[in-house]
Order: structure tokens, then sequence, then C-alpha cells
């Protein structure tokens, strides 16, 4: 039995002639219309599989060479390993100019699949790996919604876009790039007219197509304009939660969605230096209820940044004497800390000694039990990072009372963002394969892990306490999450960081309120 992918409803002639089939039982409109014959519809299971056994019998009784006669693509096909590398060499995308034979016999071998099945395969190979102990922000929901019935087709849409934009990052193919900027404008239509109806506007595709459009931005990223698209996508995917209303959090995939955009909503605060929305907090309040243990580390963390969050937009643009900005930020900080030192067993991790001072600084790694506990350990030291830094700027322009506490608060804070910049390095190897032990080590990394370093990497790499060689190294690690994971926004952080100045689209440019981005799109 051979899979045939997703099958058409419609009647046979209809099929034949690749016109809409309106389904009406027993026969098609189309038919009636045309005074042409409508054999009905086949069985759902017959159009999903396809009994080739005698055509392979056949072949294997001949003893010929397996051969097919199909169209040529007028771009050679482009070959994925298991790991979601590009095997095959550069594309030739010259041959879209000669004139194409009509058809042809080409061994099995190199049977041609269409692009968008290719782009589609990437995106879920390298952002939604199957493994339970690999989550990524859209790996336990997406497939779900995904597979859902629907009309509105902006979904696989914008996860073709994406994995075009990958596979022509990866193969420097720019003419790949061209037609995943195609798509996604399609895709912001799509958006746009769903918006427009009450009833798809709420749906689950819906809010998945808009919360990858801030990835395919990450993906594609060239500049920092890219950086402000990303944030204002949040705040969109924002806008259709508020529509969509207590309701969503009743399912366990409205739950998921909401979740999975409450971390988007955190970064992009903990960047800008924003409040989190008092709705976002009490309905992540309301998403708690009655779920397992499991989440209970993750919705903890995010409470105590919301505090965090709170106090940067607090002390960000007036300068203030006042020393209880240190007494809060230590209170914080002391909360982290009890946060890490209460993690269960499956947040454990173990450091490792390696030679390899080029893909593993300071000699030392770790190795985690999956790349979602690494996920959360780093935002965890972000948040910690950004806390000790509320505490070296009010330092920087006062003094505390106590001489003896202001000198060793400065040493505090200058040895825990040495320690926190250290761990979110050692972080890196067990996501790029740079170690024996990296789950990774035998194959290239997927794309999701490598994009969750992005931001650690850069507020390492800008901190005014910065260690020696740590900037130059992590300006090595984004340029190769760029080359082989096909993320374009990590080689525009190198290309910043080498010339030794901070970009500003992360934490201080104004964008525009949730409410409004809908009327942008």
């Amino acid at each position: 039995m051979v899979y045939c992918g997703r099958p058409s409803k419609g009647c046979a002639p209809c099929r034949a002639k690749r016109t809409k089939c309106d389904q009406t039982r027993p026969h098609c409109g189309q038919c009636r219309r045309a005074h042409r014959e409508c054999p009905g519809y086949r069985a759902e299971q017959d159009a999903i599989f396809r009994n080739e056994t005698s055509k392979v019998v056949a072949k294997a009784q001949t003893g010929t060479k397996w051969e097919i006669s199909m169209p040529v693509s007028p771009i050679r096909p482009i070959e994925l390993t298991g790991d979601g590398d590009v095997r095959n060499p550069a594309i030739d995308f010259s041959a879209a100019t000669v004139q194409m034979v009509e058809r042809t016999k080409v061994t099995i071998r190199t049977l041609s699949v269409p692009l968008e099945d290719e782009a589609t395969y990437y995106f879920f190979h390298n952002f939604v790996p199957a493994d339970p102990a690999s989550l990524t922000t859209y790996s336990d929901v997406l497939p779900t919604v995904y597979r859902q019935d629907s009309s509105f087709n902006a979904l696989p849409k914008i996860i073709e876009a994406i994995g075009l934009a990958g596979i022509s990052n990866v193969k420097q193919a720019p003419e790949l790039m061209v037609a995943a900027g195609q798509k996604y404008a399609r895709v912001l239509r799509a958006i746009t007219a769903s918006i427009q109806d009450s009833k798809e506007v709420s749906t689950d595709q819906t809010l998945m197509a808009v919360m990858l459009l801030g990835l395919f931005e990450t993906v594609t990223c060239s500049n920092p304009e890219s950086m402000r698209s990303w944030t204002n996508h949040v705040n969109g995917a924002t806008a259709l939660v508020r529509l969509r209303g207590t309701d969503q959090l009743r399912t366990k995939v409205g739950r998921k969605l909401f979740d999975n955009l409450v971390v988007q909503i955190l970064i992009d605060c903990l960047q800008r230096r924003q409040m989190i929305p008092p709705d976002v907090i009490e309905w992540a309040e309301i998403a708690a209820e009655g779920e397992t243990n499991k989440a209970v580390p993750e919705r903890q963390l995010i409470q105590i940044i919301g505090r965090l969050c709170a106090l940067r937009a607090a002390v960000d643009r007036p300068e203030t004497n006042d020393i209880g900005v240190v007494t809060l930020a230590n209170f914080i900080d002391s909360d982290l800390e009890d946060w890490k030192n209460s993690l269960p067993p499956a947040f454990s991790y173990s450091i490792k000694q390696s030679p390899n001072t080029e893909n593993v600084f300071s000699n030392t790694y770790h190795v985690y039990k999956g790349t979602w506990a690494l996920s959360v350990w780093n935002v965890y030291r972000c948040a910690r990072i950004l806390t000790q830094q509320v505490i070296t700027t009010w330092l920087s322009r006062n003094s505390m009372p106590n001489p003896a506490l202001d000198q060793s608060q400065r040493r505090q804070s200058k040895v825990l963002l040495a320690n926190l910049a250290y761990d979110i390095c050692a972080s890196a190897p067990f996501i790029l394969g740079a170690s024996n032990s990296s789950v990774y080590s035998s194959r290239l990394p997927r794309a999701a892990a490598g994009a969750s370093l992005l931001w650690p990497f850069y507020l390492v790499a800008t901190m005014d306490q910065c260690l020696t060689g740590i900037r130059a190294w992590i300006i090595t690690r984004l340029a190769l999450i760029g080359r082989l994971m096909g993320i374009k926004q990590a080689e525009s952080l190198a290309n910043v960081l080498r010339t030794k100045r901070e970009i500003t689209a992360w934490d201080k440019f104004e964008t525009a309120r949730a409410d409004e981005v809908l009327d942008e799109w």
C-alpha cells in the first residue's frame, strides 16, 4: 500500500479537469451543468492508500529497471538527508530557462518531489522534532493544529514559506527566497481575510499561522526591521488571543497555543523593557488550573519574570537614586535562585570537560536531558542577567550608604554575571553537536533548538562586563547557526557584534499596540 498524501474529495471528472467540485450527493453540480456523467466519489481510504502490489510484482518478474514516466521538474530536486541537511549540490536554476521536455523516463532514485512538499518536510524536521525530550515552542501542538480540517490555507502556506526560506539560506539559493517571500505575502492576505470572518478569526489555525509569522522573520532576518516585525506579529497574536477569549482555555490545544504565545510575550517584554499585559498574566493563571505538576517550574518562572519585567519598565527611563531599586532586584534574584534550587530531576544536567577549545568555551559544556530543559534554563539565566544589570546600572550612577555593602554588592554581581555567561556558552555544544555527549553529535542540529540560543548569545555578548574572548566565540557560534541551520537572524547578529555595536531593535524601539496590529495586516 502506498500513501498518496492528502486526498481530494472531488469526483473523478473534477479531479481530472482540476476544477473545484461541490461534492453534491449523489452527483456533483459541475457534472450536471456540463451534462456529463458523474461516477460519484471514491472511498476516503482508497484515496489515501493505493494498492501497488501487482505493479511491484510485474517489475520484479520482468527484471527490468524500475522506471516511470513523469514530467521533468524545472528545478533539480533537492535531496534532504534524514537530519534535514540538503545533500544535493547547488540547485540548478538555469534549467528553468531551458525549454522543457514534455515527458521523459527517470529512475525512482531521482523521482522529483514538489518543492512545496520538500519545504514542508524541511520545516517539520527542523522545527518540530518528534522526540518528547526535545520539545520546542511548536512541537507539542502544531501537528495537531495542522491536521485540523479547515478551509483556511494560511497555515500550510506559512509552513512552506519558512521551509523554502530555510532551504534557500542553507543552499544560498536566492530564487527560493523570492518564492518564500511570495508565499509569505499570500499568507498575510489570507490572514487579513480571516480576521474579517467572525468564525475564522478565532480558530486555532489562524492563531498558529500568526505565531509562525514571527518565525519566518527569524529565519529571513537581514536587518533590525525584521526584529521589529517579529514583535508586531507577537502583538498581533496577542490581539487574536483576546478576541478568542477565555473559551480557548477550555481545550487542551487552546491552552497549549496560549502557553506557547505566553513564552513569546515574555521574551518580547524582557527584550523591550515592557510590562507583561495584566490580562495575559490573569489568563495564564486560569490556564494553569487543572494542569499537571509537570508545567509548574515553567509557570513559576513566568511569575517571577513578570515581576522583573515590571521592575525594568519602572526604572528604565527616569534616573532614580532610590536604593529600593537594588532591594527589589535582590528580592527577584533571590526568588530566581530559589526557583533553580527547587527544580525537579527532569531539569538536571551534568558538566563535562573537553579539550576542544574552538567549539567548547572554557573547556566545559553541559549535557541536558532535552532541549526543552536547556531552553528553560537559558530563559532563567537571561532573567538573572537582566536582574543583575538593573543592580549594576544603578551602582554605576550611585553608591550604597554602607561602603562595605557597596563593594560586596558590586563584587557579587560581577561574579554572578560571569558565571551566568559561562553557563549560557556551556549550553551551546549540546545544541550545536560539538561534543561527544551531545544528542546531536552525529547529525546537524534542528533549527528550532539553534534559534533558542540567539537572544541568550546576544545578551551575553553585549554585557558591560563581557568576559575576555567570549564575544569573539559567540560571533563564531552565531555564524555557524546561520550557515548550518539556515537562520538568517544569527548571521545578522554576528555581523552586528563584529562591529562592536549594540542593536536597539530588541529593547528600545517603539512598536504598535497589540490592538492596532490587526489593522496593519
